[in-house]
C-alpha cells in the first residue's frame, strides 16, 4: 500500500551511520566535516562523488581516502585554507544514489563524526512509505529521524524541477560532462584542471569528454537564451 500525499511535499530527515557509505566514515576517520556536492554515474558502472571538506588537511583527507577500498583516484580539485574540494571514484554505498532511485529530491548530505544527516523533500506525487523503506534496507544504522509535511512545494523540489526543465535537451552523457568540468574548475580563469584531467575521471577519451561538453554547453544557452527572448516577447 502506498503513502499518498494529496499535494503536498514531505520533508524526510535520517540519521546514516552506515561504514558503507564512504563520506559518512571518512568524515569520522579524518576528523572532520564533510557535505556532499555530487554524483556522477560513469559509464563503467561506479560514480564519480564530489564532497566539500572542512577540517583536514590536504594530505589527511587523500590518505583517509586511500585506505578506503571502494574508493579509487581520490584528488583535491579545489581548496582554500579551511575548505577543500575532494573528487572521488566510489563504488560503495551511496545515500545520493539511493535517493536518485526514488522521487525524492535530496537537498543536504552532510557528516560529521560518523554520523551523516541526509534531508531530502519527496513531491506530491511521490510514496513516502517507499522512500523511507528503501533507503533504511539499503543504509544498515540508518533511520528517520524526523518527517515534516508542507503544502507548498518546497525549493528543493522547485530548483530541481527548473534544472530537469534547462537539462532536458542534455543527453546524459553531456549533463555528465558539464558537471565534471563546472565540478573541477575547467570554466575557471586560470583554468584549474584540464579537458584530459576531467576525461580521465569520467574514464572516457578526451575527445569524447570535449564533444559532450562543448555540444551540452551550446544546448544549456541555446535554451537559457530562448526562453528570455519569449519571457520578454511576452
Amino acid at each position: 500500500m502506498t503513502e499518498q500525499q494529496d499535494g503536498t511535499t514531505v520533508e524526510l530527515e535520517f540519521s546514516v551511520e552506515d561504514e558503507g557509505c564512504f563520506f559518512v566514515a571518512a568524515s569520522e576517520r579524518a576528523d572532520c566535516r564533510i557535505i556532499g556536492r555530487e554524483t556522477i554515474q560513469r559509464t563503467d558502472g561506479n560514480r564519480l562523488e564530489f564532497f566539500r571538506v572542512r577540517g583536514a588537511s590536504r594530505e589527511r583527507l587523500l590518505h583517509v581516502a586511500d585506505e578506503y577500498a571502494s574508493v579509487r583516484g581520490a584528488r583535491v580539485v579545489e581548496q582554500s585554507d579551511d575548505e577543500h574540494l575532494l573528487a572521488a571514484v566510489v563504488t560503495g554505498r551511496c545515500v545520493a544514489a539511493t535517493l536518485a532511485d526514488t522521487v525524492a529530491v535530496i537537498k543536504r548530505a552532510e557528516a560529521v563524526d560518523g554520523v551523516a544527516t541526509i534531508v531530502a523533500d519527496v513531491p506530491p506525487y511521490g510514496d513516502v512509505r517507499n522512500v523511507v523503506e528503501t533507503f533504511t534496507d539499503r543504509h544498515p544504522d540508518s533511520h528517520l529521524v524526523a518527517k515534516h509535511t508542507f503544502a507548498d512545494g518546497l525549493p528543493a523540489v522547485a530548483e530541481s524541477e527548473r534544472s530537469v526543465r534547462l537539462e532536458a535537451e542534455l543527453t546524459e552523457r553531456q549533463r555528465q560532462a558539464v558537471t565534471t568540468a563546472l565540478q573541477f574548475g575547467y570554466f575557471s580563469w586560470p583554468r584549474e584542471s584540464t579537458a584530459a584531467e576531467c576525461a580521465d575521471v569520467l574514464d572516457v577519451s578526451q575527445p569524447t569528454f570535449s564533444q559532450h561538453l562543448w555540444t551540452g554547453v551550446e544546448k544549456l544557452l541555446t535554451t537559457m537564451f530562448d526562453a528570455d527572448s519569449r519571457a520578454t516577447a511576452q
